[in-house]
């Protein structure tokens, strides 16, 4: 009997019916414990979640809305594409989180008690050392940093990594799939114990320059920016890496990124846009105070290629690595014309994923980073 493994699958069908019975066949095997999927906003998403919902009946399946999706042929948008846990290596259990701006410590606390309980009911392996978490969020709620903290204590050793659900490049609407429904202001937290080997990763090929960027006055809760040294926050930042204010975008947002050195450790800082009264909005967490250094760019095909293979000796040969990549990540590969290049190794290395808003990682909201799990093939 052929031994189970993760299967993945994409459709580039543009009719959700097809889309949904295309990925249900790439990825159904008999004893199938979860399905998890990543998404284009293109589709009619109450007609995918109906069609997904009839073609994979009472199996799990849980998902989000992306910027850019990848697929086992490399990087790809206005797609649909996924993977599927075979119930004998993996037990998984997952919750919805509604109402994220008024989402409570202790909600959490309970939240996570009940969903750690439930897994380690069914868990196939002890749940310390051999389980993580993957967690799906509206990014476009402003809550991944509050979030993540309340649920930090309760994961307790526990590792989380995961991205915040896109919508191309509108930022108007964005979903994570639940109990067969698209959500918005919700995320889901998935509760993965496996005996696979694996390893959670967060890496970005940035390196802090000299010039230092003070945050003198902002709107933390609205993550907006609006002076730096004490001048206009774009005008400043302009001036910083050498561009007019009139071409500022998502485009120099991502090839000269601003950070945040933590204990040696640089962690970006991603702009998102302009505003008219010259201040910048981010995509995480900002406050009045912080002092941000410009960053230079290394190269990220090679960075990727080190990654991955660090990754493949961590778990030897990786069955799937789930990847939760920056937009602005992928903004850099479209200018510098690297698609082809990232989309091998992501082939390679059988990475299946997703464009970002932010990645997670721990009890951190990050940017401009390529963030997910390698899981190694199972025991004998």
């Amino acid at each position: 009997m052929e031994r189970p493994l993760i299967k993945t699958a994409y459709s580039k069908n543009r009719s959700p019916e097809q889309a949904a019975e295309e990925l249900f066949n790439g990825l159904y095997q008999d004893g199938l414990e979860c399905v998890i999927f990543f998404c284009s906003v293109e589709y009619d998403l109450p007609a995918l979640a109906e069609a997904i919902t009839n073609q994979f009946g009472d199996i799990t399946v849980l998902g989000c809305t992306t910027a850019g999706e990848i697929t086992p042929l490399g990087y790809k948008r206005g797609t649909i594409t996924g993977f599927s846990l075979p119930a004998t290596y993996f037990a998984v259990e997952a919750v919805q989180i509604k109402n994220l701006y008024n989402f409570s410590i202790s909600e959490a606390q309970s939240l996570m008690k009940e969903v750690l309980h439930a897994l380690g009911e069914k868990a196939i392996v002890p749940l310390e050392g051999n389980s993580f978490a993957l967690s799906f969020l509206d990014g476009l709620a402003i809550r991944e940093e509050m979030i993540l903290n309340a649920l930090n204590d309760s994961l307790r050793k526990v590792p989380l990594v995961g991205g915040s659900a896109g919508d191309a490049l509108d930022f108007k609407d964005t979903h994570v799939f639940y109990n067969g429904k698209f959500c918005s202001d919700s995320a889901i937290i998935i509760m993965v114990n496996t005996s696979c080997p694996f390893e959670v990763f967060s890496s970005h090929h940035m390196e802090p320059e000299d010039t230092k960027l003070v945050v003198t006055a902002a709107d933390p809760e609205a993550r907006i920016v609006q002076e730096l040294n004490a001048e206009p926050a774009a005008l400043e930042y302009a001036r910083a890496i050498g561009v007019p204010l009139e071409d500022l975008g998502l485009q120099n947002f991502a090839l000269h990124p601003v950070g945040v050195n933590i204990h040696d450790r640089c962690f970006i800082r991603s702009i998102r846009q302009v505003n008219d009264d010259l201040s910048l909005t981010f995509f995480c967490a900002i406050d009045e105070g912080i002092v941000f250094s410009t960053c230079r760019r290394g190269d990220q095909v090679e960075h990727l290629k080190k990654l991955l293979a660090s990754l493949e000796e961590a778990v030897s040969k990786p069955q799937l690595i789930v990847g939760c990549d920056c937009i602005l990540r992928r903004i850099e590969v479209d200018y510098l014309h690297l698609e082809e290049q990232m989309s091998q190794l992501l082939m390679q290395y059988n990475v299946i994923g997703f464009e970002t808003y932010g990645e997670q990682i721990h009890a951190m909201h990050v940017n401009q980073t390529f963030s997910g799990v390698a899981i190694g093939e199972p025991p004998n």
